[in-house]
């Protein structure tokens, strides 16, 4: 078992580590998309479902429209509509009209919301990490307004000792500026440094390349060490379970859980 002994400061991702935000599109979509059968005509729901979900991957695969689409997900969301819905229109099926998929766009971006949700031992891990001494800090991507009112829903300001928003600061995962500003807010070196994630390309690998350790938490990973495979030291499917490779209370042994 990894215990990371020199480790003075973790800092963490928001989206899909500390609270539950984007996974399975696809489902969302499906749901969406029953909603507005009447509405899509001929049109089968799970067909519907299914371009869409292949939309949203292409969209958010390709790097520049990644960026764009991350400080305005809800026009993201209008484009992939748009784009599902022309490349069924081409194969010669009938979509509905460029205004129901807007309010269907929409009706994502709602859904999405009510969704959202603290991942199951955040609060435990927050509290832990704290109170064993170590600096905490957020680092996440995506527009000041929507992810400042995240970490508000959340009553997580004042659980960190330096929180770091792309859209308020300019710089954004992975950049290596994103990380070294947050280095340098929390007074570490990047050593000294564990970044915790879900993303092996915006969390493990840029923190891995300054000399971080990591930690990928993938709920979904097979059971049994699987870091050797994935690039990180550590990789952990619930966040509780992260807390056993951290080293107590300075002088006081093992953290306990």
């Amino acid at each position: 078992m990894e215990i990371l002994k020199d480790v003075r400061a973790v800092v963490m991702d928001l989206d899909d580590t500390l609270i539950s935000a984007y996974r399975r599109p696809d489902l969302v979509w499906r749901g969406v998309c029953r909603r507005f059968r009447s509405e899509l005509g001929v049109l089968e729901a799970d067909e519907a479902a299914h371009a869409l979900t292949r939309a949203g991957a292409a969209f958010w695969d390709d790097p520049d429209r990644h960026a764009l689409g991350r400080l305005d997900p809800l026009g993201a969301r209008r484009i992939i509509v748009t784009e599902a819905f022309r490349e069924l229109g081409d194969g010669g099926r009938r979509p509905p009209s460029p205004q129901i998929g807007e309010l269907m766009a929409d009706a994502f971006s709602l859904q999405r919301d009510r969704d959202m949700r603290l991942e199951p031992g955040a609060d435990a891990v927050l509290d832990h990490l704290r109170e064993a001494g170590y600096r905490l800090g957020l680092l996440t991507n995506g527009a000041g307004p929507l992810q400042r009112a995240k970490i508000e829903r959340f009553d997580l300001t004042s659980r960190f000792h330096h929180i770091q928003i792309e859209g308020e600061v300019g710089l954004g995962k992975p950049d290596p500026a994103a990380f070294n500003k947050v280095f340098e807010a929390l007074a570490v070196d990047p050593a000294a440094v564990c970044m915790v994630g879900d993303s092996l390309e915006w969390d493990i690998r840029p923190a891995r390349t300054l000399g971080c350790r990591t930690a990928l938490y993938d709920p979904d990973a097979p059971n049994g060490d699987q870091a050797d495979q994935v690039e990180a030291d550590i990789v952990v499917r619930t966040l509780e379970s992260l807390l056993i490779h951290f080293p107590g209370p300075r002088g006081r042994g093992r953290m306990k859980i």
